[in-house]
């Protein structure tokens, strides 16, 4: 392998972004951000549809996790549905946060 063709391999590497999901707890997930998100974006939008999995309205979707990745959800399209940003993906969330504490 040529040195041309390990730099496209490695521009197309994901870039990662590390978070808390509570303030001073150790880093629970890495998240993947970027043209890398986009590209999933768009392959779950085809994949589902474009529609929410909860509702099935098409309007104003979010990829979302199924399993939070703070309770171990794998960062796999398995793992992500289309919900819309409001009221479904507001409620998950919301819900989500009450069993967190």
């Amino acid at each position: 392998m040529d040195k041309g063709s390990r730099k496209k391999i490695a521009s197309l590497q994901p870039r990662i972004e590390t978070i808390s999901t509570k303030v001073g707890s150790p880093v629970a997930v890495e998240r993947i951000v970027g043209r890398e998100h986009g590209r999933i974006r768009l392959r779950i939008l085809v994949r589902d549809g474009a529609a929410c999995a909860k509702c099935g309205c098409g309007l104003s979707l979010e990829v979302d996790h199924i399993v939070p990745l703070h309770l171990g959800g794998a960062e796999s399209d398995e793992n992500r549905q289309l919900l819309c940003t409001d009221p479904c993906h507001r409620e998950k969330t919301e819900q989500e946060k009450k069993e967190r504490l």
